[in-house]
């Protein structure tokens, strides 16, 4: 890829009309997410190249930034793009904008990055994503990806590391989900292929309960222990809505007070308003996938678990959706986002 072709490509040229990417209930919903992902793909190919050409300057002879040279030589600009937007290429590019970075030890990171091995991955989730399947994360070695699960544990939760046998039935589980997920919502499931990159497991010490999450900085992995298939169809759509809207921050302002805090329903606790977007995203589809899955449940436990929760969240998005109208000051794109909130929380109401 030359950088004359990157320039060239206009095909990344302006964000979709963000109220489309809310809910995907139709074709112009996928179209528009598509456009969503090649804008930030394109913005994190360019971080990489200031990244690689700030260190050029007294490091060009490096293995690992030849290394990088030689894989985007190779590569055409949709390649490009598609690697910009893998885990351990954006987990680099945070960590090469922070302030104080040794060089040293950024460059020994990069290398690290390099090894990741996504095809050797023992396992694999097939979301129907151009981009191929998404592999299961081991933590087996620096191949295996080791260093996203030592980012990841730098958090609140501990990723668990599989052995072949254990990805294999950890995927399926996942497989199940979105297999289900292509049934119900096909859309839904087209969004979320096209967010998420890959997988890696937490322990399932919740039992039933959500556990499940997503790391800005680390675009397209997801965490998530263990639950029945239409369970996993929730956080399939529920994370890839995570992945979806932090792209969304990476680009664009949506309020012009970021930093004004609100009551949170989702959390019970004072929360940023990009906390509590990220809430209200995420649980509009979380909440209609269980939706949907209720047009084909016959048990009348689950039937009731399903309404219990649709109204359970429901509630808490008008909450949220209020609370946050109260303090915010939208951009335009900020005003588009909300208005596809508006109609989505309408839509679940049963208006």
């Amino acid at each position: 890829m030359r950088v004359k072709d990157l320039a060239a490509d206009r095909s990344a040229a302006g964000l979709p009309d963000l109220a489309l990417i809310v809910l995907a209930e139709d074709a112009a919903a996928v179209a528009a997410n598509e456009q969503l992902n090649r804008v930030v793909a394109r913005q994190y190919l360019v971080r990489v190249l200031r990244a690689v050409q700030r260190l050029d300057g007294e490091h060009r002879a490096d293995p690992a930034l030849t290394r990088v040279r030689e894989l985007l030589d190779a590569m055409d600009v949709d390649a490009a793009l598609r690697w910009a937007l893998r885990p351990e290429v954006t987990g680099w590019v945070w960590r090469a904008e922070a302030r104080s970075v040794d060089p040293a030890r950024l460059l020994r990171v990069l290398a690290d990055c390099l090894a990741y091995d996504p095809g050797a991955a023992p396992a694999v989730v097939r979301l129907g994503s151009p981009d191929g399947p998404a592999p299961v994360v081991t933590g087996a070695g620096l191949a295996g990806g080791s260093l996203l699960l030592d980012w990841v544990a730098e958090g609140d939760e501990w990723p668990v590391r599989l052995d072949a046998a254990r990805a294999g039935a950890f995927a399926a589980r996942l497989q199940a989900a979105a297999d289900l997920l292509a049934a119900e919502w096909p859309e839904g499931l087209a969004l979320a292929g096209r967010d998420i990159r890959a997988f890696a497991a937490l322990g399932n010490h919740r039992g039933l309960k959500p556990l499940n999450f997503s790391v800005h900085g680390l675009r397209g992995l997801v965490l998530t222990s263990e639950r029945p298939a239409y369970m996993l169809a929730q956080t399939l759509v529920h994370e890839g809505t995570h992945q979806r809207f932090s792209g969304v921050l990476d680009c664009v302002a949506l309020v012009r007070n970021p930093k004004a805090t609100h009551h949170s329903p989702f959390v019970g606790a004072e929360r940023p308003l990009g906390h509590i977007l990220h809430g209200i995203l995420s649980f509009i589809n979380d909440a209609y996938a269980a939706w949907r899955h209720q047009a084909v449940e016959r048990d009348p436990v689950e039937l009731d678990r399903l309404e219990r929760y649709r109204q359970q969240k429901v509630e808490q998005l008008r909450t949220a959706e209020k609370n946050l109208l109260e303090v915010a000051e939208p951009t335009p794109a900020g005003e588009r986002l909300l208005a596809g909130c508006r109609a989505a929380i309408s839509r679940l109401s049963g208006g």
